[in-house]
């Protein structure tokens, strides 16, 4: 590469000012600064780029052709330098931003007006997904920041909490009326339920905190389908028992759709069966202006506790 972006710089100028003094007053630096930068770049491209006529230098064939090439081309990059900078002091255009689509609808739909009135050049992209895509579109650079349900086993990513959901276990009251409403573990084990997956996520920690980290999965899943709305819809339908968010089925709950279910748990005092939600991003994610406006808006108000993760293999 011919010299550096300095050296070439003062060579476009000095051939625009005429002499090493107009030149360095331009750049704002001494007249001898800008003799030893242009003697380095000749010393690099090995040939001479100004000759001596009288008192003033005067550029040789090399020289101007080398000063004709950075005419077409300097301003240019110059121009693609700064606005590169600038991207990275100013909140502007697009950032994408992953998530499940109820916790998004409660938690996000009504922060978003605030941003965007904050930043009115930042462009949000938001999509909906399910945490194991999620994970992999941050890593493949499909989404800048995304929020799951849990932690990512996946390297390269870091994760803060951001915020934490209570789960609630409910059936129809008609669903209730034909099998019995539920209060031990061995009465809940009996039973029919939707799952949101295999990993019987939402299902598989409130079963364990609410009635014991001993006691055997539901045998019974009798539909697994990987949407909160129609995990409810399915529960207020009759089909069987599910666990979802509280935010989600309150409505429901007050409306009478369906009935909230509490285990009888004995002497023992229930824990209450909390989900951690986080925000996670890419560790080699370029710090743009946009990336960390969007990053520490989404933070804001975690504390101490939100403390950065890295996730590793």
């Amino acid at each position: 590469m011919l010299g550096n972006r300095e050296a070439l710089w003062t060579l476009w100028e000095v051939s625009r000012a005429g002499t090493h003094a107009a030149a360095a007053a331009r750049l704002g630096i001494t007249a001898s600064a800008v003799g030893q930068q242009l003697k380095a770049l000749e010393r690099q491209v090995g040939v001479a780029l100004f000759e001596r006529v009288g008192r003033r230098a005067r550029l040789t064939p090399a020289g101007a052709a080398l000063v004709a090439c950075l005419g077409e081309h300097l301003p240019a990059l110059d121009a693609a330098l700064e606005e590169a900078s600038e991207a990275q002091r100013t909140v502007r255009g697009e950032v994408s931003l992953g998530g499940p689509w109820p916790f998004f609808r409660h938690w996000l739909r009504p922060r978003l007006p605030g941003l965007l009135a904050r930043h009115p050049e930042l462009q949000l992209e938001v999509r909906f997904d399910v945490p194991s895509r999620i994970a992999r579109r941050l890593l493949e650079g499909e989404l800048d920041l995304g929020i799951v349900g849990l932690l990512p086993e996946a390297p390269g990513l870091e994760v803060r909490q951001v915020a934490q959901e209570r789960f609630v276990a409910v059936a129809s009251p008609a669903y209730l009326k034909r099998w019995g409403t539920p209060r031990s573990a061995r009465d809940f084990g009996a039973h029919r339920f939707i799952a949101f997956d295999a990993d019987l996520a939402m299902l598989g920690p409130w079963w364990r905190t609410t009635l014991g980290p001993k006691e055997p999965l539901p045998a019974q899943v009798v539909c697994r389908i990987a949407n909160l709305d129609e995990m409810l819809a399915l529960a207020e339908a009759g089909v069987g028992v599910t666990v979802l968010p509280d935010y989600l089925v309150d409505p429901a709950v007050r409306e009478g759709r369906v009935v909230a279910l509490t285990p009888e748990v004995g002497r023992r005092s229930p824990r209450r069966p909390w989900g951690t939600l986080w925000v996670a991003w890419r560790r080699a994610a370029a710090p743009t202006a946009r990336f960390l406006a969007v990053r520490d808006w989404l933070l804001e108000g975690h504390g101490p506790e939100a403390q950065p993760r890295r996730r590793s293999g």
